[in-house]
Formats: C-alpha cells, structure tokens, sequence
C-alpha cells in the first residue's frame, strides 16, 4: 500500500543544488538554506542573502542549512533578520524602541526566538503592545514583553481543545516537540506565559463575539450571561415566538396550539463529579475568574454568599437509593476545592443554560440546585416549565418554602418570584433515571403521562457531561479561576457545535416523530373504537381519568395515593370491616378480630425469622462489635413478640397449643427463637386440624394476608432490583478508585442481600398461600381466591430477579404495544404480525391470555399507556414545527442586532477601530443571515409534512377522519 513512499520521503534528505551559485542573487555564492515551510512553496534553496529577503513578510518560518553533508536546523534570527513593529512597509523605523534579540514567539510550527523592534515615532506612539496585537501577536504582558503567541497557535489551541479537550500543558509539549524533537537545543521555558496568554485570548474572544467591542461602555458593564451562546430554538418571547402567524399560513391546527408549545421551556438539571477542582496553592488573586458570572457559571460572590448561608440543608430521602442520592457524598472532598458541578441545560436540545454552572462544595446540595434553578428562571421569558431532575421527587419537598427565604433583592430573588407566583412549573424524572425510584414517584414523575412533553427524555444532561468529561483530568489541576472561565470556554463551545448543526438535527426527529405517531396513533384509535364499542361510559370514564391525572398540581400534591394499596395493615382493616358488619355478636366479632391480628403478627414474626436466618447464614468473621451488638438485640426482640404470640395462640388455637406443649414444652414453645420456631400457622397444619372451627378464622385470615404478602415482597423486589441497576450504572459511570470502588461494592451486596430475602419470602408466602387455598371447598374458592391468580404470581425462578435496563424498558414498550396491536387485529380478524421473541420477566411486565377484550384494570392501564404513546408523539412533531419556525426567526433577531450595532460609534475611536467595529458587525450579521434564510429553506418540506400530519390527527392521539 505504501510501496514507493519512503524512498520519496528520504529523497528529501538530498543536498539538491547546494553547491551551486545563487542564481537570484547573480552570485557565485552557494546556496547552502532551505525552507521547510510547506506553505513557502516558491522557496527551494537560497544563499544567505536571499533567504533572509525572502522571508521578511515570513519570519517564523522553520529554515535548515546544509553543514558538514547534511541538513542541520538553523534560524532567520542567526541569519540577522529583525521583525519591524509599526512600519507596515517592514521597514526599520529610525526612532527604534528598546530592540529585542531574543524575543520569544510561540507559534504552529513551534517555539522561535527572533530579532524585534518596535516603532517610537513621536507622531503615532503606538504602544508595543498595540503594534504586536496589530501584527496578531498576542503579547504575554502589557509592559516591555519579551514573550508573544501569534493568533493563529491560539486559535489551534482553542480549536484542539474544543474538539478533544486538549489541555494547555500538552499542546505545549506538543509545540516543543515540534521545535526540537531529537532534544540537542536549549528552549526557553515560556509555557506558564502560554497559559496565561490562552486564558486571557479565550476571554477576549467571548467577548468580541457576545458584542462587548461595540459598546461604548466597555466590559465592566457586560450583564450576566451577555456572552453566551442561547438556544434558538426554546422560545424567547421578543426574540423568537413571533411565529404564529407564519405557521397559520401553512397550518390552521399548529397556529391554534400556540398556547401549548410557544410558551413552555423544557430544562434538565443535574451533577457532574467528575469535574472537581484539586486543592492547590492558587487562589482567586494568582488565577482570577476574568468572566465572572458573564456566560455559563454563576457570578461567583453572589453563588457563595447565597450558599454559605445554607450550609445544613440536606434532607433524608424518602425515595430510592439512587446514585445521585446514596454515593455522591461518599467522599467528603478532603483535599477537593470544588467536589464537582452542577448545571441546567435545554432539555430539547441540550444547551448549556448562561448563569447555570456552579461547583459543588460537597454534594449535591439543595442550595447549590436553588440557586441554578432560581437563576434559569430569571431569563426564562415563557409562561410555563418543565424541569427535569433524577432526584426531583427529593427535590421538589419544601421547595417553595426554600424559595420564599431568597431575598427579593438578591440575585435569584426575581427567579424566586417566577416559581412562587408568575411561572407554572411541572416536574419530572428523566426516562432513564425513573426505574430506579419508587413506584410512587415513577408515576408522579413520569414523562410519558406529562402533557406537552413530546418524546423528551430528559436526559439532556447525560448527553452534555459526556462532552464535558473529557476534560475533568485537567479541569482538576487548574486554578480556580482559571478553572471556571474553562468551563465557560467548553460550554461556548458546546453550545455553538449544537447550533449550527439544529437543522439537520430537527429535521432528523421530525422524519421520526411523523412515521411513529402515524403508527401509534392508528393503534390507539382502533383501540379506543373497541372499547367504546363494548362500553361508551367506560372509555369516557377512562380518558376523563386520564386528563385528570394529566392537569394534576403535580408539586404539592405528591403523596397522594396513585394505585390501591394492598399492604399487610390494609388487608386486616378491611377483614375488620367485614366481620363487623357480617356479624352482630360482639364475641364472635373479636374473636374474628383477634384471629385477623393473630395471623398479620405471626406472618410478621416468620419473615422477621426467616429474614434473620438468612443474614445469619452469610456472616462474616469481621463483623464489627456494632454489628453483633444489633443482631442480638433484633433476636431478642424476636423473641419477645413470639412470647406474646404464643400467650394469644393459647386463647384463639388451643388444641395447636395444647400440641406445643407436648412437642417442645412451655418453656421452649416461648424461648426458642430463632429460625427453627415453628408457628404452627393453619398453613404448617394439616387439613382436618386447620378445618376446625377455631382454627377456621385463622386460616381465612392468613389466605387474605399471604396474598397481601406476595404483593408486598413482589414490590420489594422489584424496588431493590431497580436500586441494584441504577447503582451499578452508577459505579460503571463514576466510580474510580479502590476507596470508592470498595465502597460501591459494599452497597451492592448489602443490595443484593435484600434482593434475595425478598425472593425467598416471596417463594414462602406462594407456597403457603398454594398450600391453604388447597383447604377451602369449592364454594370458599370462588368466594375468595381470585381465578387468574396463578397468572399474576407466578414461580418465581433466579432468572426472573433481574434489574430494568435500557434494552429491558425498550422490549417492554415493543411487547405492550404488539399485544395492543394482536388484541385489536383479532377483533377485527386480522392477522397480526412482528411479534418479539425478547422474554421479559414476569415480575416486571405480564401480558394477559387471550384476545376477548376485558374491561378491568390491566386493560385500563394498557389503554391508558396506549394513549399516552399517541398524544405524545403527536405533540412530538407538535414541538418541532413550532421550533422549526423558532430557529429561522431566532438567527433574523441576531442578524438584526448586529446589523443595529454597525451604527454604534465609540468615543474617541480612531478611523481604523472605527472601520473595525463596523467591519465585524457586518460580518456577524451576514452569518446570521446566512443560517436564517438557509434554515428556513431546509425546514420547508418538512413542515409541509408536519402541516399534513395534523389536518389528519389530533392532539388527543385519536384520527379525525375516523371517529
């Protein structure tokens, strides 16, 4: 493949016409230089005379000279070529100022020492510094530099950086490699000045771009997040939402939901840990933050005035044992200036939010997050908000009440006042992040039941910290402010890459939105046509629930109860209840009552026991004196409550008692605790002695509970499953190192410890229930054992117990949707077809026999997520039209800001600044222009055949034509 090449490489190598006399020079003298430059094509080999002349417009060339039969590096200062500063003539002024040999010039080629000298013409005096900015070298101080890095190394600098978050450090490296790789030669050590001169370009440059050179104030008067790089597609009442006449042109249906779409911001909120700062001897005064508070982070003094005062401000939770929640404060940051950050960003299309960075000084605070929050809401010009956070069910407590102690005249004072009385504000859990919490927030939270969330997942953040990541090795090493004007940097540059690549960005989701909400949409309406076929006040009752659910308060309503409960104590209630009213003697009453409490506390005794005796079976030899000190206490305490069970099983089962104490005696029947007690419970009995009449309560009793029971342990598993999948992501994801690793695993098995007790209590309480229900006669059964039983819990084997994953949530989605589609292609006598083959375990998803349609709780919920799939692929491309004429109109509000400032005129500027000024104006304004027009034409079929789409299907899921 390569065949020829390095003989042409080594060629290079060759003496050439070294020897031969100078021909541009019409001397006998030898031309002993050559150039290496590839841009200096014209050049080949000079004579000394020749090479300096040619090379007076191209000083930092790289030259060798032909010495001793081979080519040796050299340079055009040795040579005695002098760099003329302020004569643009290149000629050498006569009133030279302070001549520089030496003068060290860091450049893409590598690091040149070269001659310099500057002008001192009493007419222009032109400060050195301006005259080194003039030629677009970028001097290392402002007062007699001695050191200067030419525009075009930083801007490769910034560019490497951006894309491959190269550090400062090794691209420095890289440039001294490149001026001496074999190591023969002394380089002078300039890289601290290369530092600093990258830092203080980068900062400049954000702010010649945000429009600071074209202010007659100057930088000291830039607002907070001026220099940031927006969203053009979220809606910015005065700059973007002028769009609803446009789209009434091309679609009645998408002008008439403006309401919905052209006033919501979607935002997602999270932490990063990776992106810590090292405790070092730099301060804020030997690395200052040059942008305080003018792009992405917050402004610094008013962030830590703010969170100093809420030093005690986490709360328990009372939800999962998520990562975010569990192993974020592991660590206690000893040595750690910042433990990491936290941010909010467009959860639509993954900006970084301006004023939404801060670091973390040790976990994931609530007052950290508040003042992000706080400080989004104060540039958010829209009337309503979804904000999405994995721990939002935590966070969300007492939020108000946290936002009402925020001083009106502070920084987030104006975002608290938004939250509290101006802003209606939903939250939500991202998709991937909701498996991992209770059942209870998992449907308070969830996205897909969110009116007007489209498919946003609310993962932005994830997607974001992966851009940002790469850099945390260094971010970790740098100054404090140094550290926060470099996220600043990546978050720009984030942010442009995002921009100008929307449009085909858009366009892609909206190829995807129109196909699935077409498909999901004919679903839904066959469904909903059977249902109300069998039964018109059930799907108006159904879909009336559904609405509901979907405009509920969604902040200080949480807690409510969203399923029917069926815990043990709710069970006992409820046979209190009937036995009251089915009886009307007051003994028989409380003998039922007393059999009902009798059997919950020794089905709470035997899972105690069994519970123990599980953990008892795995100890270690290295429990600690704690640890040993409170397992003895739970067996005492054990052993105290099957004392007082025993004293009532003496009154309500007296033949079972009157057995014990022939078995085991009195003393041992009260004593012996532990794993080996046998309750003697209807279910350890046989049928004749369970039968009798004394005993018959007991065992109605347990039947009632060991179903209670099987629920609860199956909820159990499935909650410690979910914790056991998320903090393994988590540890895969973050944690690093032998401490934290250890840590990590450390939870993992005390999860898994209740993975499987939790198992195993569920298998006790199914064989007991199958064993008791093996008693009752055919006329008990019916009454009171459910006929599809069996098909709700089911053996439980090990391959069962396992955690949701993506691929997991993605084939319970393919099988809900393809039994939707069996179920309405079998009322129709269709043939239904791409049945998935992925087994799902049945813990997590059960798909009932059977095609006749049942109007009962498992068809309402199917019908239910059926609907939510629909409506929310409708509003999906719902979304994306409105953005797609937000984006056009956004880049029309910036080209016609720019084009505003080409009239400013600053005070005492030159001609030359002057030209300048106007000169970039124009420019930026013509880029913007430029996207406007070119995104307006690239969005056109797609919004015709978004415009298409809607005539034909409602916002409700549901198509038009057909009902």
């Amino acid at each position: 493949m390569l065949d020829g090449r390095p003989g042409q490489v080594v060629r290079r190598e060759v003496k050439g016409c070294a020897r031969k006399g100078c021909s541009r020079a019409n001397t006998p003298v030898n031309r002993l230089y050559r150039c290496l430059s590839s841009n200096c094509l014209a050049c080949t080999w000079f004579c000394e005379e020749c090479i300096v002349e040619a090379h007076r417009r191209r000083p930092l060339d790289k030259i060798e000279v032909w010495l001793n039969g081979e080519w040796q590096a050299s340079t055009l200062s040795k040579l005695g070529l002098v760099i003329n500063f302020g004569h643009w003539n290149g000629k050498r002024c006569r009133l030279t100022r302070y001549p520089v040999s030496g003068f060290v010039v860091i450049h893409t080629n590598g690091i040149h020492e070269v001659n310099v000298a500057f002008c001192n013409c009493a007419r222009e005096k032109v400060a050195v510094r301006d005259q080194l900015l003039a030629a677009r070298w970028y001097p290392a101080t402002t007062d007699r530099p001695e050191t200067a890095a030419t525009f075009e190394v930083l801007d490769a600098f910034n560019a490497h950086s951006g894309s491959g978050k190269d550090n400062a450090y090794d691209f420095y490296r890289a440039l001294e490699t490149l001026t001496d790789g074999a190591g023969l030669h002394h380089i002078s050590d300039r890289s601290k000045d290369f530092f600093r001169m990258a830092h203080q370009y980068r900062h400049l440059l954000a702010l010649k771009r945000g429009g600071r050179g074209h202010d007659q104030e100057g930088i000291e008067k830039t607002a907070f997040g001026e220099l940031a790089v927006i969203c053009p597609a979220c809606p910015h009442d005065g700059i973007n939402t002028d769009v609803v006449d446009k789209l009434r042109m091309l679609s009645p249906e998408l002008a008439d939901a403006h309401e919905l779409f052209n006033t919501l911001v979607q935002l997602s909120m999270d932490c990063n840990f990776r992106a810590k700062n090292r405790m070092s001897r730099s301060t804020p005064e030997t690395s200052p933050y040059l942008g305080d508070g003018m792009a992405y982070m917050v402004p610094e003094q008013p962030y830590e005035d703010y969170t100093r005062t809420c030093l005690n401000d986490q709360e328990l939770s009372s939800c999962s044992r998520f990562g975010a929640v569990v192993l974020a404060n592991l660590k206690a940051g000893k040595g750690m200036r910042t433990t990491g950050v936290g941010a909010l960003f467009c959860s639509r299309h993954e900006f970084f939010w301006p004023n939404c960075v801060g670091t973390l000084v040790k976990g994931e605070r609530y007052s950290t997050m508040d003042f992000i929050f706080a400080s989004a809401l104060r540039r958010v010009r829209a009337s309503s908000l979804h904000l999405y956070y994995d721990i939002v069910c935590q966070y969300t407590r007492n939020l108000n009440v946290r936002m009402l102690h925020a001083s009106t005249k502070s920084f987030i004072g104006v975002g608290a006042v938004k939250l509290l009385h101006e802003i209606n504000v939903s939250f939500g859990i991202p998709k991937f992040h909701n498996p991992g919490h209770l059942v209870i927030c998992q449907l308070w939270f969830n996205l897909a039941y969110l009116r007007a969330t489209g498919q946003t997942d609310g993962e932005a953040s994830e997607r974001a910290w992966a851009g940002l990541n790469p850099a945390a090795s260094s971010l970790r090493e740098m100054g404090p402010g140094t550290m926060r004007d470099t996220i600043d940097f990546y978050c720009g540059v984030w942010n442009w890459r995002k921009f100008i690549s929307i449009g085909a960005f858009l366009t892609r989701k909206m190829e995807i939105a129109i196909r699935e909400a077409r498909d999901h949409c004919e679903i839904y309406t066959a469904l909903y046509k059977l249902i109300r076929e069998e039964s018109p006040e059930t799907a108006v009752a159904w879909v009336d629930g559904a609405v509901k659910w979907e405009t509920r308060n969604a902040l200080d309503a949480l807690g409510q109860p969203v399923r029917i409960a069926r815990e043990e104590y709710v069970v006992v209630l409820r046979y209190e209840a009937n036995a009251y009213q089915e009886n009307a003697e007051q003994s028989l009453e409380k003998a039922r009552l007393e059999s009902a409490e009798l059997a919950r506390l020794a089905l709470k005794n035997s899972s105690t026991a069994s519970s123990q005796a599980w953990r008892a079976s795995r100890q270690v030899a290295t429990n600690t004196i704690l640890q040993k000190t409170e397992r003895i206490e739970q067996r005492t305490e054990l052993e105290r409550q099957l004392v007082l069970f025993r004293k009532d099983q003496q009154w309500i089962m007296p033949l079972v008692f009157a057995a014990i104490q022939e078995l085991e005696g009195i003393a041992g029947g009260a004593k012996s605790g532990g794993s080996t007690t046998v309750l003697y419970l209807p279910s350890e009995l046989d049928r004749e002695l369970a039968r009798t009449e004394p005993m018959l309560e007991v065992m109605f009793a347990e039947i009632k509970l060991r179903l209670a029971g099987m629920e609860d342990w199956l909820d159990a598993l499935r909650q410690q499953l979910r914790v056991r999948g998320t903090v393994t992501q988590w540890k895969i994801s973050y944690a690093q190192g032998q401490r934290m690793a250890t840590r990590t695993i450390n939870k993992q098995r005390v999860i898994q410890e209740n993975v499987i007790t939790a198992r195993e209590m569920y298998r006790l309480h199914r064989e007991r229930y199958v064993t008791l229900i093996s008693y009752l006669t055919e006329e008990e059964r019916a009454a009171m054992v459910s006929p599809n039983w069996e098909e709700t819990f089911q053996v439980l084997n090990d391959e069962d117990c396992r955690p949701l994953n993506n691929s997991l949530l993605l084939a319970i989605d393919a099988v809900e949707i393809e039994h939707v589609k069996q179920l309405v292609a079998s009322r129709n006598n269709g043939v239904a077809s791409g049945a998935s083959s992925y087994r799902i375990p049945w813990i997590w998803y059960k798909v009932a026999e059977g095609t006749e349609i049942e109007l009962n709780d498992d068809m309402r919920v199917e019908f239910v997520k059926c609907r939510a799939r629909a409506m929310r692929w409708v509003e999906e491309v719902y979304k994306l039209a409105y953005e797609m004429a937000r984006v056009p109109a956004f880049c029309t509000a910036r080209a016609s800001w720019w084009t505003a400032r080409t009239k400013v005129v600053i005070k005492d500027a030159d001609d030359d600044l002057q030209d300048g000024i106007q000169g970039y104006a124009r420019k930026q304004a013509t880029i913007f222009r430029r996207h406007a027009a070119g995104l307006e034409e690239h969005f056109g079929p797609s919004l015709q055949e978004a415009a298409r789409f809607v005539s034909v299907f409602g916002l409700d899921g549901l198509i038009k034509t057909v009902l």
